[in-house]
């Protein structure tokens, strides 16, 4: 045989380079759908659904006189915690999340054609003569279901009364900690898809197989960055300053536009990072630095985000925003997503 041929030195290079190629080999699928899902995803879900359930709590207490001015303060930072936990997951559209409308009832938009403000003024309507049920919330407009038409009740006036008011926020608050809760417990059930996932298997509603599971996964990281970009910084900035829409920012009411963006683009560089913990080190360490940047360009946005873009100075820090996040996006798309074996899909944004 010839290899009995080769001398010692030779052999060892021929195992060496065998061990290289093995080390460079990526996990398989499965292994990284678990590692992000477990690491990453399951423990933002379960702190938003904390933070809803104190939202919710805290309405209820506010509420308790039927009126809730007294309490707006309390009220709000509960509202800006929840808000902030749903920052960080509001990219991930595989698995539970994706079912009945989920994502859409917690936030709606962009609202257009001012759908909240109407879907609201239904609920409280509906508010007049006593305690709006769960069944009643499920029933009306998704866009009157979640975080944008609590952000109405606490940074905007109506005529309702402040009773009406009050019913329709407990309602809605006790929606958003629903929706949560019904989230977290199919991830973690017993024939969900993490379980799935685990002993190797797909899921019939959310993916085929772990490779489409930790494919999807993928996607919404890649799709989160497009939606920091093409929800959340191009419809304000517009052309130019003299086109820009400050209202289209997305919170205005309640001064969380650049907070919200600032939120998910640390949230996408922590999944970022749980998924460069298979790749390569220096793949993983190249990425990590496009979202380091992207992480600094948003820190750099004002809490005035929306004025901001009328400014021709003052827009540059949300262009600059713009372009960190498309770098850490390409790194993705030709670096780490190919490093990992995992084809990049459709995502939510795709065909709007």
């Amino acid at each position: 045989m010839r290899l009995a041929k080769l001398k010692l030195p030779a052999i060892a290079l021929l195992l060496a380079g065998s061990v290289a190629s093995a080390a460079a080999a990526p996990p398989a699928p499965g292994v990284i759908a678990v590692g992000v899902i477990e690491s990453y995803l399951i423990p933002r879900y379960e702190t938003l659904a904390k933070a809803a359930g104190e939202q919710s709590e805290a309405w209820k207490a506010a509420c308790a006189d039927g009126d809730f001015a007294p309490d707006l303060e309390s009220l709000r930072a509960a509202y800006g915690k929840a808000a902030d936990s749903w920052a960080t997951v509001e990219h991930v559209t595989t698995g539970p999340m994706s079912v009945a409308l989920r994502a859409d009832r917690l936030f709606f938009g962009p609202d257009r054609r001012n759908v909240v403000a109407k879907a609201l003024t239904e609920i409280e309507e509906r508010a007049k003569d006593g305690d709006v049920p769960p069944e009643t919330i499920r029933g009306v407009s998704v866009a009157g279901q979640g975080f944008p038409a609590l952000e109405r009740l606490l940074y905007e006036t109506s005529e309702a009364s402040p009773a009406a008011r009050c019913r329709s926020g407990v309602a809605i608050a006790a929606n958003i900690a629903s929706i949560v809760n019904d989230v977290v417990t199919e991830w973690g059930a017993p024939d969900g898809p993490l379980a799935r996932l685990k002993r190797g298997e797909g899921d019939p509603v959310h993916f085929a197989d772990p490779a489409q599971g930790a494919a999807r996964l993928m996607t919404d990281l890649a799709g989160g960055v497009q939606r920091a970009n093409d929800l959340k910084i191009f419809p304000v900035l517009g052309a130019g300053p003299d086109m820009a829409r400050p209202k289209a920012a997305e919170g205005w009411r309640s001064s969380r536009s650049a907070r919200a963006l600032q939120v998910l683009t640390g949230s996408l560089a922590a999944m970022a990072k749980t998924f460069g913990t298979y790749a390569p080190k220096d793949v993983a360490a190249a990425n990590a630095k496009t979202f380091a940047a992207a992480e600094a360009a948003a820190a750099k946005l004002p809490t005035d985000f929306g004025q901001a873009a009328t400014d021709p100075k003052r827009r540059k820090t949300l262009e600059a925003a713009v372009a960190a996040l498309k770098v850490a996006q390409n790194d993705l798309v030709k670096n780490l997503a190919p490093a990992l074996g995992l084809p990049l899909g459709f995502n939510a944004l795709d065909g709007d």
